[in-house]
């Protein structure tokens, strides 16, 4: 991928601690920076999907709730699908009359 150049502004201490980091491992700031920068966006992606995982399975303990306390209030997808199929039906028979 190609590289595109950016400025950041960072305290002394910070570019000092970079530039100390990235000569012991033999590397350049802007590559310690790059994988600084992976390692902490891949986390953040894998913390929001883990997160997302996690709302979708307590919104499907919800609807199983609602659905054993109130049946017929929770709608299934294939409920909808056929609702919105009947409802395609009736619009077009609209249509031709």
């Amino acid at each position: 991928m190609p590289l595109v150049r950016t400025q950041i502004m960072l305290t002394e201490e910070e570019l000092r601690r970079l530039r100390r980091i990235a000569k012991m491992r033999g590397q350049s700031v802007s590559a310690l920076v790059r994988e600084i920068l992976d390692e902490n966006l891949g986390d953040e992606a894998e913390a929001r999907k883990a997160r997302r995982q996690r709302v979708l399975a307590e919104l499907r303990e919800i609807s199983q709730r609602l659905a054993e306390q109130a049946p017929g209030l929770v709608h299934t997808p294939e409920d909808l699908n056929a609702m919105r199929e009947e409802r395609m039906d009736e619009l077009m028979s609209n249509l031709h009359h």
